[in-house]
């Protein structure tokens, strides 16, 4: 992801903020606020929990240190400028490596928060009366550890970790730009860790965004979410994701993120003091393809029981979405069963399997030593294939063999992608020109060269 990277860097007028701003008020309702991202509020039980709530995951080959990958798990969307927000002290926040093509985490990565008060400058109280109010206008800082769980094996990696908070001014937060390189910290074995707040990545066309989520014709305005998410980022030496450790022999991974809490009253999987509540990995795949009722029951189950849960994979081959969406578009829908995107979503894309798609690029079929691989739902991401030159953020639809759905990048522009999919492409024709391409969508920050790439959080005017 260099400086170059980003589609355009437009300036972010307050009107532009305004219409896109109205636009994605309108998709939701003023009951539910704005929404235009791939998994904002993707199901009923964490659109009203914030915390928990998985908005974008990313999993690319890093640009500046290319034997390593960077995997990227957002949370707690729509963060206002100026305002403090944290995670659950009562969640696990995860992320999911599955190098053997069998659904299940050869390794995971496990963020636990504790919360330390810190007192609150007068002038940030609003006077004596907000002083008076007590111990609850007090400023919150958090802290982490990372654990590693690898082969029944828990390794912690950082204690006592600093989270970048929110940017609050320059009263409040002196220096800000220096806080968030104290949230990143460097990992045994060469790899490195951020862990706070930032500017959200996201971007689409919201013509786009209400076709696939929501079946209805809107206004092509092209716009980033100007708010901010909490982010937890790795970058990770490639021999320690592969297979064996063999990341040319084995360089194909599937990677999800969950969040588990203690005490919830929602259905999930987990241990016995917490229950999975919230699951990421393909961008759009819960809000798109499982059906409304169905959204929070995915988020509790794992990838290793998709094949035979009787709900991913049904729900993969035969779309209801897909005829809405195709009615709208006025094309016809590829008719079921969509073995496209089942290589899509489940199994990844190669030659060797019964798919439309004769591409070898990001199945566990391709890994030497894999064995036992089933239909799982996970982001998956071939660390073989090498960093293009110039990125295209249409990735497989443009010839970019390296932008999602092989792995995700920042750059991706992941809902027209799977727009697109949805009504036939690559496998068939399809609608490329359903969504202008003349026009393109653009960051609201532009992303940095260097690791952790997401941009400072977005600040009020």
């Amino acid at each position: 992801m260099r400086k170059t990277d980003p589609p355009s860097r437009r300036t972010w007028t307050a009107a532009g903020a305004s219409v896109a701003m109205l636009a994605t008020a309108v998709l939701l309702g003023p009951s539910m606020g704005p929404s235009t991202a791939t998994s904002h509020w993707d199901a009923p039980a964490t659109t009203l929990d914030k915390q928990i709530d998985a908005t974008d995951l990313y999993a690319f080959t890093s640009p500046e240190r290319q034997d390593t990958v960077t995997i990227v798990a957002n949370y707690i969307p729509f963060q206002v400028p100026h305002k403090p927000y944290q995670f659950d002290t009562n969640a696990r926040y995860e992320v999911h490596v599955d190098n053997t093509g069998t659904g299940k985490a050869a390794i995971t990565y496990r963020w636990t928060f504790a919360n330390k008060g810190l007192p609150v400058p007068s002038f940030l109280r609003g006077g004596q009366r907000a002083a008076a109010a007590g111990p609850a206008d007090a400023l919150v800082e958090q802290s982490y550890t990372l654990t590693k769980i690898s082969n029944g094996r828990t390794e912690t990696l950082v204690r006592d970790g600093y989270v970048a908070p929110t940017d609050m001014g320059a009263l409040a937060t002196p220096g800000y730009p220096k806080l968030r390189e104290k949230a990143v910290r460097d990992l045994p074995g060469g790899g490195r860790v951020f862990t706070g707040t930032a500017a959200d990545p996201f971007y689409s066309d919201n013509h786009a965004v209400s076709l696939l989520r929501f079946g209805l014709p809107f206004f092509p305005v092209k716009t980033g979410v100007p708010m901010n998410v909490s982010a937890l980022a790795l970058q990770i030496p490639k021999s320690e994701l592969a297979l064996g450790g063999d990341a040319a022999a084995n360089p194909v991974i599937g990677v999800w993120t969950t969040a588990s809490r203690k005490s919830s009253a929602l259905l999930g999987t987990g241990s016995a003091d917490h229950k999975q509540v919230s699951r990421l990995g393909n961008p759009n795949f819960n809000e798109v393809i499982i059906p409304l009722k169905e959204r929070d029951r995915f988020n509790g189950l794992r990838p290793d029981g998709d094949e035979s849960g009787g709900l991913v994979v049904p729900s993969t081959l035969d779309p209801q979405q897909a005829k809405v969406v195709a009615g709208q578009a006025g094309v016809t829908a590829p008719p079921a069963p969509r073995k496209d995107l089942e290589q899509i979503f489940l199994t990844g894309l190669t030659a060797r399997g019964d798919g439309p798609i004769r591409q070898d690029l990001n199945s566990h079929l391709l890994n030497r030593d894999a064995s036992g691989v089933v239909r799982a739902e996970e982001l998956r991401l071939n660390m073989s294939t090498p960093v293009t030159t110039p990125q295209d953020k249409y990735g497989i639809l443009k010839g970019d063999p390296q932008g999602y759905p092989n792995g995700r990048r920042l750059i991706d522009d992941v809902v027209t992608v799977n727009l697109r999919m949805l009504l036939g492409e690559p496998a068939g024709r399809g609608a490329p020109g359903l969504i202008a391409e003349d026009n393109p969508a653009f960051l609201t920050k532009p992303i940095s060269g260097g690791f952790p790439y997401l941009a400072l959080p977005v600040t009020a005017a």
